[in-house]
């Protein structure tokens, strides 16, 4: 078997995707624990004294609080089921070694975080303004 025969390891490569997709997996983790808190959000006001618990704004409070986290969670589901794909799909490219970046997951993810951090820029200023 000639040097030329030999099958090109990429270890590295395989191992550098699988550190990828564990980063996205803990960013995804992360946002899911971002989306408990803010669904609780109200409750942790009331707690500190910031919100009255019988004020008519801490229902309307709750329930924004549970669509932006119901939103944010979502979301943190699809970036990580598009983490999953990615990571297959670089696998089978690297495997070819025919592996092509793909820009669209940070993104994706990146502007997400955008609107989600806008979403809750308003809330925040409709809560205390």
């Amino acid at each position: 078997m000639s040097s030329d025969d030999k099958k090109p390891d990429r270890s590295q490569q395989h191992l550098a995707n699988q550190r990828t997709f564990l980063a996205w997996l803990r960013t995804c983790i992360v946002l899911i624990g971002l989306g408990f808190v803010i669904a609780k959000f109200t409750i942790i006001l009331e707690e500190m004294g910031f919100l009255l618990s019988d004020s008519k704004f801490s229902d309307y409070s709750d329930s924004v609080s549970m669509y932006v986290a119901i939103g944010v969670i979502s979301f943190s589901i699809f970036l990580l089921i598009y983490a999953i794909r990615n990571y297959l799909d670089g696998y089978d490219q690297i495997s070819k070694s025919s592996y092509t970046p793909k820009n669209s997951m940070v993104y994706l993810s990146g502007i997400g975080v955008i609107i989600f951090g806008i979403v809750i820029i308003a809330y925040l200023f409709l809560l205390f303004v």
